[in-house]
């Protein structure tokens, strides 16, 4: 499943136990913590969508384009289960099942401008 829109994918999430919490309008924070999430209470990761196009993110950073026939919220478990805190890359074997592509921090700061906040 491609979800559409970011409720479309946090209600899909939360029916696989999961949390996704709103930190931008381009951005879900996706976690299995209930409350505000912070990196060294559990695994947490980013979810962002562009023109259709869903990404995969981590505290590294790290940025995966993720494929248009591949369904999100398996991705989103099977990330969710490799640890208890905040992941630095997606494990290599979860990138091939999923067909991950990893794009670098020019590509993901094109898609999602951050420059500017905090300002």
């Amino acid at each position: 499943m491609q979800p559409d829109s970011y409720n479309d994918l946090t209600a899909a999430l939360a029916a696989a136990g999961l949390t996704a919490q709103r930190r931008r309008p381009d951005q879900l924070v996706v976690s299995a913590q209930q409350d505000p999430v912070r990196p060294n209470r559990g695994n947490s990761f980013w979810l962002s969508q562009n023109q259709g196009v869903w990404y995969l993110s981590t505290c590294l950073p790290a940025c995966y384009r993720v494929p248009a026939n591949q369904d999100i919220v398996p991705l989103c478990v099977a990330c969710m289960d490799i640890g208890t805190s905040a992941m630095d890359r997606v494990p290599p074997d979860i990138v091939a099942r999923f067909g991950l592509q990893e794009i670098d921090d020019r590509q993901y700061e094109r898609l999602f401008p951050t420059e500017g906040e905090g300002d």
